[in-house]
């Protein structure tokens, strides 16, 4: 494909990040006016408004439509969503789950747990994974993906999305071991499922696992996950080691599912030409 075709593509979508990452900004602003109480709707409202935003921009420049970039309702929507959701919190228990037994850490219920305060606050969760799934799996992946295929594009927002999470604050090794490697079954479920409902499902419930076992921002968790007193230096760094090894071992799964989906895609089209 003509290189000046990607090359406008690839500074259409890193434009994208951009415009919503500065509207974000510029919009948490006011945030100030909110209790803190509310910090995670309020950011998750401000992100949401700042990723329609942006994609309303850039369709408007293309005079195109929100259809064309997964950005839909229809009868599947929900169906897809709580299929995501379900896979996240499986997915999300197993390889909590799995550090725990390995490295002999304790699970024990949070002193001031609340099962209907967690629910009503953890909902945050939605609107904050829905902007940052509109955010980097509609418009720019789509573009990417048309021209780069679906191997480059999962390399190029994975980077980005790591990227943004830097800016937010997060260390550079966690940010690509953790939503870097995170944004390959993200931008996986996009294909499989052919927009953003399912990602969004899958995000949420990853969170939605992580926000169970820590407490965050108004979210108080229901269980405490800790290490029994006087743990030794080798055990925290054997439990380090670990996580990491789950993280790659998600990384070297969504690789082999990236591969078969494509692979899957290529006989189907051989079969449908060969007809």
């Amino acid at each position: 494909m003509n290189n000046k075709i990607k090359l406008k593509s690839l500074a259409l979508s890193i434009s994208f990040v951009v415009v919503f990452v500065f509207l974000l900004v510029l919009l948490a602003q006011f945030k100030h006016f909110i209790p803190d109480k509310f910090e995670r709707y309020s950011h998750g409202i401000v992100g949401l408004v700042a990723s329609i935003a942006t994609v309303s921009i850039f369709i408007k420049f293309e005079n195109s439509t929100f259809r064309k970039y997964g950005l839909s309702w229809d009868k599947n929507t929900v169906k897809k969503f709580a299929l995501g959701l379900l896979i996240g919190l499986a997915l999300g228990s197993f390889m909590i789950l799995s550090q725990v037994l390995y490295s002999g850490m304790e699970i024990t219920l949070s002193e001031n747990y609340n099962i209907s305060s967690f629910l009503l606050w953890s909902s945050a969760l939605i609107p904050l994974a829905l902007m940052e799934e509109i955010a980097f799996r509609s418009y720019p992946f789509i573009k990417l993906n048309k021209v780069f295929g679906l191997r480059m594009t999962q390399i190029i927002i994975a980077i980005l999305f790591a990227l943004y999470h830097v800016l937010n604050g997060w260390a550079p090794g966690l940010a690509f071991l953790g939503p870097g490697i995170w944004a390959l079954a993200y931008g996986l479920s996009v294909m499989v499922s052919d927009g953003i409902s399912m990602p969004t499902g899958l995000h949420y419930g990853v969170n939605l696992v992580l926000a169970l076992i820590s407490s965050q921002k108004g979210i108080e968790g229901i269980w405490i996950v800790d290490f029994p007193e006087n743990v030794s230096e080798t055990v925290l760094k054997a439990n380090e080691n670990f996580g990491i090894g789950i993280q790659l071992t998600l990384l070297i799964l969504c690789v082999i599912g990236t591969e078969l989906y494509l692979r899957k895609k290529k006989t189907t089209a051989n079969t449908v030409y060969s007809k």
